[in-house]
């Protein structure tokens, strides 16, 4: 059979379909059938952008103190607190003339501290002029916030011959400045300044004492703590006795940019001191001591016997007795520093240590310092123990049996040549 006879058999019923394929009129909408169980929850979509935020809540009540944290570091140091010049410029201010005569203007000095009050309540001022203020036979005690200020040192004096505790006795809360105080002696007892309080000021002012039978000292501290003297000379000169620039006795004392020249003048002399330090701590800075007897027993620039004593930048000289040191070390708590320690004339030592053996490991230092004696440099004792390091040696170090001495970088020095010396300053 060709292809064109089946077409022709198969039209009728192609005919049949498209007739049976026609559209009707769309009917009403039937009622929703019931809703189908939900299905099985879907992947999670990506995150979404984050929202603004909302207003801030309410404050919640404050819960329980929590326990105490770690003690900090200490903070920076804060700034000096108001010195003692700010105390002064704010102090009435008297002035004291002179009268016809130097007992009529001690007398009128004297009248003028017994009238400040004794309790301290007020700070007073009194101004000396040009001259000399006489105490007599009766030295004056000064109270709690007096100082006195003269027109400068030996331009206004203030002297008395007193065997009671000095011509000036000093007070916490006082001070002394650009004047001279002396005594002239003659009693048991000779001391220009004497104080037992801390908290006196000392500035530019000299001390003189003289011809004391038993004791003549120029300045002398006792049981007095935390004291600093400042740019204040003193001289001590006696025939007999004891002899010294300056006595600190139980104290706790910086001296700086001063001087003490002490004289034994005669063989009776006991003992002529420039510095004598005993008690807590003394720090010598800048100072220039020459203690000279003339064939008395003893002869130290600096005596020193506190816990601990520093000698910084200073010259010392001693000599003239028959034992005679620049330096008296009954302490190990001794340090010398850039410092030049001189023992004048025949058997003369730049140091004599005399103490008990220490602590092991524990001695006097020498550093960066000249010591020179007339033969012997230094003389220790037996028990005594020191260490030189970066010193210059005009003398041998002599150690008795019991003493031990090491040296670094040390050299020596005779006639003119320097040599070093070994560990053992041989």
């Amino acid at each position: 059979m060709s292809l064109s006879s089946v077409r022709r058999a198969l039209l009728p019923w192609v005919l049949f379909v498209s007739a049976c394929k026609g559209e009707g009129t769309v009917g009403a909408q039937g009622p929703q059938g019931l809703q189908g169980e939900t299905g099985p929850a879907g992947a999670q979509g990506p995150r979404g952008d984050v929202g603004p935020a909302g207003a801030q809540g309410l404050q919640g009540e404050t819960g329980a103190t929590g326990a105490q944290g770690p003690r900090g570091d200490v903070g920076p140091a804060g700034a000096p607190g108001g010195s003692g010049t700010d105390r002064l410029l704010a102090a009435r201010v008297r002035i004291i003339p002179l009268e016809a005569t130097a007992l009529e203007s001690g007398a009128a000095l004297r009248a003028a501290v017994e009238a400040a009050p004794s309790d301290g309540s007020q700070t007073w001022v009194l101004k000396l002029g040009a001259g000399t203020y006489d105490l007599g036979t009766t030295g004056l005690v000064l109270k709690q916030g007096v100082f006195l200020e003269g027109s400068g040192v030996g331009v206004s004096r203030i002297t008395s011959s007193t065997a009671g505790d000095g011509s000036v006795v000093g007070a916490s809360g006082a001070g002394l400045r650009l004047l001279s105080v002396s005594n002239t002696g003659g009693g048991t007892r000779s001391v220009a300044i004497f104080n037992r309080d801390d908290g006196f000021a000392v500035s530019e002012v000299r001390a003189e004492a003289l011809a004391g039978q038993s004791l003549t000292f120029g300045v002398y501290y006792q049981s007095a703590n935390g004291i600093t003297l400042s740019r204040v000379e003193s001289q001590a000169s006696s025939d007999r006795g004891r002899v010294m620039g300056f006595a600190f006795d139980q104290v706790g004392i910086t001296l700086e940019d001063s001087k003490a020249v002490v004289q034994g003048t005669a063989s009776a002399v006991e003992s002529v001191i420039g510095v004598g330090v005993a008690g807590n701590f003394g720090v010598l800075r800048r100072v220039f001591i020459n203690a000279s007897a003339t064939n008395g027993a003893r002869s130290f620039g600096v005596e020193a016997a506190a816990q601990d004593v520093d000698i910084v930048d200073s010259e010392v000289f001693s000599g003239g007795a028959t034992l005679s040191a620049a330096l008296h070390a009954e302490t190990p708590g001794v340090s010398v520093r850039s410092s030049r320690l001189k023992g004048n004339g025949t058997g003369a030592f730049g140091i004599y240590a005399d103490f008990p053996a220490p602590t092991p490991g524990v001695r006097m230092g020498i550093d960066q310092s000249s010591i020179e004696g007339y033969e012997t440099a230094v003389y220790l004792k037996a028990g005594s123990t020191a260490r030189l390091g970066h010193a210059k040696l005009y003398g041998r170090v002599f150690v008795e049996q019991g003493a031990s001495a090491l040296c670094l970088f040390t050299f020596q020095t005779v006639q003119q040549d320097t040599l070093p010396v070994d560990s053992n300053c041989l």
